[in-house]
């Protein structure tokens, strides 16, 4: 069913406790006399709130706490943002949707935006109950001259749970709109100052799960050292990059699930591209079992890329519609509309790879894979880093000059394009070993970065002329003459950039062939003969 009570807002209260008990609280609020203001006393409720999340934590990682509030026959399914406070002030998301009580399963009947957001978080994981929160909650009603300005909920609230006593917290509220905050701000003072208030160090989310003794897991698990030294082996540096760089996968995916934050889903692709490049630069003096995991970390990155180009195009519709009046800038309504049903299709092709248990057996089987470690009896392994590294570098840095050294400004896009896949390998082999060669390699590394943007920016060019041509051959029908006008307009001010772009790329090329590639050779020799 639709849910047609659904709301998104943001919520904006100070929170503060009452180190002195409630009673002076509510006695000041009942009989203050503030010039300014009026104070009407409301209802007294009594609220059941009941926490959950999985038993991996995905909801928090994702940056939400989930509530259910029972309401006599039907409840409130609720998700917040977290927020940290200032001064008392915490300002967050807030999404509420209305849900029938039953005995049935409410995260599965839950159908509105709240609903949704929960089930693409906790994919197959099942939800738990973390905590009940009972609060008798006396509202007080503050206006000024323009009208009602504050809700002010006095708070008595107790804590139950399974694996904890029992806990207790008086806490105040002053909930006010977003434009209230100035027009309420000296009767809060005032009210914190006589009633003796202090500002809440926690939300009641975080006091509950101190009294239940319970314990959020990081985003990503400790599978075991994740630094480079010169030290290593080559087998232990290309584990301990791996492990870094699955940690960063893990600790997006939740985000990424969401699907709110398109950096969280960028930095869980890149991380991936970084481990496949680990997995192929490494993969000699890895065991060979490595390059099985690289192939299905292929299939996930596959899965997160297309929504990602989905995400650039959508966001880059604002950059689209400049230069157009407001008449050609509107045409591009229907086409937004085209890339953002594309957008939610990819996500579900997405989240059902997330979701299956060929993902879920990769990350269980590669995360064991990473914890144990390098094998002692794979002798290529036991090589030092420092005398495998300079063939490693060398390697890549050979494949990006013959590949550069061909390119043309008449060269196709696809030339440009395999150029800057090479030279992503070599950035981050360079960043790999950043820690065992220090400046020198970080300083080369900004310099194939310089080649990396500028062939970045020609390949995003390409790929929004590419798009919108597919768009006009399989979506012309669906699209006025208009909307056709201003993307070949958008088409022909990207192929001018394109070109642009192609004429830099001397410029940006061409330190990669100087002093600073035979001072860092040296410097692989010199840590080599030092072992």
């Amino acid at each position: 069913m639709s849910n047609e009570s659904a709301q998104d807002h943001t919520e904006v209260e100070w929170q503060f406790d009452a180190p002195e008990g409630l009673d002076r609280a509510s006695d000041w609020l009942r009989a203050a006399n503030v010039p300014g203001y009026t104070v009407q006393p409301g209802a007294l409720k009594q609220l059941v709130d009941r926490y959950y999340d999985t038993p991996d934590w995905r909801l928090n990682h994702a940056g939400f706490t989930c509530r259910v509030r029972q309401k006599g026959d039907s409840a409130e399914l609720t998700m917040k943002g977290q927020a940290t406070s200032v001064d008392g002030m915490r300002s967050r998301r807030e999404m509420n949707e209305s849900v029938p009580m039953g005995e049935d399963d409410i995260f599965a009947i839950a159908s509105g935006p709240v609903g949704a957001a929960v089930k693409a978080v906790r994919g197959r994981q099942p939800m738990q109950q973390l905590f009940t929160v009972r609060t008798a909650r006396q509202l007080f009603h503050l206006s000024d001259d323009g009208g009602r300005i504050a809700e002010i909920a006095v708070d008595d609230t107790t804590v139950e749970s399974e694996t904890g006593a029992p806990g207790s917290l008086a806490r105040i509220e002053v909930e006010v709109d977003p434009d209230g905050v100035t027009r309420a701000q000296r009767f809060v003072d005032l009210f914190v100052a006589t009633a003796r208030l202090g500002p809440a160090s926690k939300s009641k989310f975080e006091t509950a799960l101190t009294a239940a003794g319970l314990t959020i897991s990081p985003k990503s698990p400790d599978l075991g050292a994740t630094g480079v030294n010169a030290s290593m082996t080559a087998a232990d540096a290309g584990f301990a990059i791996m492990r870094k760089q699955f940690g960063i996968f893990l600790a997006n995916e939740a985000s990424t699930r969401l699907g709110e934050d398109i950096e969280g889903l960028h930095d869980m692709r890149v991380a991936a591209r970084r481990l496949r490049a680990a997995m192929s630069a490494f993969g000699a003096y890895l065991p060979p079992i490595t390059q099985r995991y690289r192939e299905q970390l292929g299939w996930v990155a596959a899965a997160l890329g297309e929504v990602r180009d989905l995400d650039v195009q959508l966001e880059d519709m604002v950059a689209w519609r400049s230069g157009f009046d407001a008449q050609q800038a509107a045409a591009l309504d229907t086409v937004e509309q085209l890339f953002r049903d594309r957008r939610t299709a990819a996500r579900r092709r997405m989240l059902f790879a997330l979701d299956s248990r060929r993902y879920e057996g990769f990350v269980m089987r590669f995360s064991r894979f990473l914890e144990r470690g390098p094998l002692r009896t794979f002798l290529p392994g036991r090589q030092p880093l420092v005398q495998v590294a300079p063939q490693l570098l060398e390697r890549r840095y050979k494949k990006l000059r013959k590949l550069g050294d061909a390119i043309e400004k008449t060269s196709p896009p696809e030339e440009y394009h395999i150029l800057r896949i090479a030279g992503k390998k070599l950035r981050y082999a360079l960043e790999f070993m950043g820690p065992v060669y220090g400046a020198d390699s970080i300083a080369f590394s900004q310099r194939v970065t310089a080649l990396q943007d500028v062939l970045g920016r020609h390949q995003d060019a390409e790929v929004v002329i590419e798009a919108l041509q597919e768009l006009g051959r399989t979506q012309g029908r669906r699209l006025a003459p208009p909307a056709l006008l201003v993307m070949g307009a958008i088409s022909e001010r990207n192929r001018v950039e394109a070109a642009r772009l192609r004429g830099e790329f001397p410029r940006v090329y061409k330190p990669l062939s100087g002093a600073e590639w035979t001072r860092l050779r040296k410097d692989f020799t010199k840590q080599a003969r030092n072992l």
